[in-house]
C-alpha cells in the first residue's frame, strides 16, 4: 500500500477512531470518579483505560509504571485516587476533549478536566495531553502529559 492509500484509508477510519475514542472517556471519567468517591473499590476497573508501560508526566514528575499493579498501586494511579479521597473530592467533569488521530493505532487527546469538592466548588482544572494507543483489547492511554 503506497502512501496515498494509507492516508485515504485513515481518513475514512478517522471518524471511528475519534468516536470510539470519545466513547473511552466517557466512560473513563465516570469509572474515575466513582473510584475517588469510594462508590467502586475495583482499582482493576481502571485497567479499561490505561496500558502498561503508562508514563505520567507533570511539572514535578515523571513516573512510568511498567505493569498493571503499578497502574493500580498506591505509586501509580491508585494512590492519586486516594489522595482525591482524601481531599473531600465529588466531581469531575471533561470539559474539553479534542482527538487528533496520528495513524490508526494512535491517537493524541487534548483534554481539560474541572474537578469539585462535595459543595460544587472548583478545586482544580488542569489540562493533560494523552497519548492513545490501540492495544488487542482496545484503546488505552499510554502516556499522559499534565500541561
Amino acid at each position: 500500500m503506497n502512501r496515498s492509500e494509507q492516508k485515504a484509508l485513515l481518513t475514512a477510519n478517522e471518524s471511528n477512531i475519534v468516536s470510539d475514542i470519545h466513547k473511552m472517556f466517557e466512560r473513563y471519567g465516570p469509572t474515575f470518579v466513582d473510584l475517588a468517591i469510594g462508590k467502586r473499590s475495583d482499582m482493576d476497573a481502571l485497567l479499561e483505560f490505561y496500558g502498561a508501560p503508562l508514563r505520567f508526566i507533570g511539572p514535578t514528575f515523571h513516573m512510568v509504571m511498567n505493569d498493571n499493579a503499578a497502574i493500580t498501586g498506591p505509586d501509580g494511579m491508585g494512590g492519586e485516587i486516594d489522595r482525591l479521597r482524601k481531599a473531600n473530592f465529588a466531581a469531575s467533569t471533561l470539559d474539553r476533549c479534542n482527538v487528533s488521530v496520528l495513524n490508526e493505532r494512535a491517537a493524541l487527546v487534548d483534554a481539560l478536566w474541572l474537578r469539585r469538592d462535595a459543595k460544587g466548588a472548583l478545586i482544580a482544572r488542569f489540562a493533560v495531553i494523552y497519548l492513545v494507543t490501540l492495544a488487542t483489547d482496545g484503546w488505552r492511554i499510554t502516556s499522559a502529559v499534565n500541561t
